[in-house]
């Protein structure tokens, strides 16, 4: 598993409140250690990974910062952009794009990228789940693209399957899990927000199952 610690500190570059804020706490979600500068003094420093905003973009006058509005627009693909970036800066060249679903009433999902958990999503049909997915799947890079599903719900499973499987061909790999031990014990309350769905699209993201060309 890839240690974000050994990635160097990310600049925010900026003297913005509104844009600080809005950087910061995608930072803070991933974990990672960051340094505050002044436009002027990002342009001076070595800083390898540097946000600022589209107007003080011009001062900092590098090539390959990141944009607040970036991050705002598209979010999961930045993310692993900058995971790009610490993992090269820190001679790991590995990367692996996973994502977990546990299909159900309400369909968990959990996006993994160098087994790091960029987010977690809950959504309420076979038609969104694909169509997230599918965005998903298009707009971050990673050299292996993984899908695994749960087989708790096997019509579902396999009509998710079916879809991405002719949507994507053989640029991902589908994977059915066996859900046995993913869920958290049920109580009153413990799926408020679909808490026990996402949980489990974890776990399951995180099990190797078969791959799905055997079920065809």
């Amino acid at each position: 598993m890839f240690n974000l610690t050994s990635c160097p500190p990310v600049i925010v570059a900026t003297v913005s409140g509104r844009s600080y804020y809005r950087i910061t706490s995608v930072l803070k979600s991933l974990n990672l250690s960051y340094l505050s500068l002044s436009p002027e003094q990002a342009a001076l420093s070595n800083g390898k990974i540097i946000i600022t905003t589209d107007d003080e973009s011009r001062i900092v006058n590098r090539e390959d910062v990141f944009l607040d509005t970036q991050l705002e627009k598209y979010p999961l693909s930045i993310k692993a952009k900058i995971l790009q970036k610490c993992m090269g800066h820190s001679g790991i060249t590995k990367e692996q794009l996973v994502i977990g679903i546990d299909p159900g009433k309400r369909i968990g999902i959990s996006i993994l990228y160098c087994q790091f958990e960029l987010d977690k999503i809950i959504m309420s049909s076979v038609h969104a789940t694909v169509e997230r997915i599918s965005f998903i799947l298009s707009s971050i890079e990673s050299p292996t693209k993984i899908v695994r599903i749960g087989d708790g719900s096997l019509t579902l499973s396999h009509q998710i399957a079916g879809i991405l499987d002719s949507n994507f061909k053989d640029k991902i790999v589908i994977e059915i899990v066996d859900e046995y031990g993913t869920s958290i014990r049920q109580g009153d309350d413990k799926n408020r927000g679909g808490i026990r769905d996402m949980s489990s699209a974890r776990k399951i993201a995180f099990r190797k199952g078969k791959i799905w060309d055997s079920y065809k």
